[in-house]
């Protein structure tokens, strides 16, 4: 099986967005009450379309055997006050289609997030990962991403 990691396109942007509306239902799925339904199919689109645009947003694409398996969405930041950051890259999503999964897809997506890092002039990789999302905990650990924050969250009635 051929696995491609390339720079996502505008012509990408429909194959993107039903694997981040996917990625929104399965954080729903673990916690509707923090994570939002704001996503739909053109916005999602329009926002992942335009991010290579930015300077400092980055979209990777990957295809395993010419079909559209995955997608990460990163963003750089030379320097973020609020959390005390320099020269570091957020990986914001990382989604590999279930069909895909086991192939090596998220692998190849995590080294291509990290060379796109090195590019930036990162010298570091910031996420969240959903709590009851142990799956990617795992994953993220066995490619040496340790734990230095908790996020909390109080419901305002």
């Amino acid at each position: 099986m051929a696995i491609v990691v390339r720079k996502a396109t505008r012509d990408d942007g429909e194959a993107i967005a039903k694997f981040a509306i996917e990625l929104f239902e399965q954080h729903r799925s673990y916690n509707a009450e923090r994570f939002a339904k704001i996503g739909s199919l053109a916005g999602a689109a329009r926002f992942y379309g335009s991010r290579n645009d930015t300077g400092d947003g980055f979209v990777l694409i990957a295809e395993l055997d010419g079909k559209a398996a995955g997608f990460a969405y990163l963003e750089y930041e030379k320097i973020n006050y609020p959390a005390l950051l320099e020269n570091a890259v957020w990986l914001h999503d990382i989604y590999v289609e279930p069909s895909a999964r086991k192939a090596g897809v998220g692998k190849d997506l995590m080294e291509a997030v990290i060379d796109a890092a090195k590019d930036f002039g990162a010298t570091k990789i910031m996420l969240s990962v959903a709590a009851k999302n142990t799956v990617a905990q795992e994953f993220f650990e066995q490619r040496g991403f340790r734990t230095t924050m908790l996020e909390m969250m109080l419901t305002i009635d």
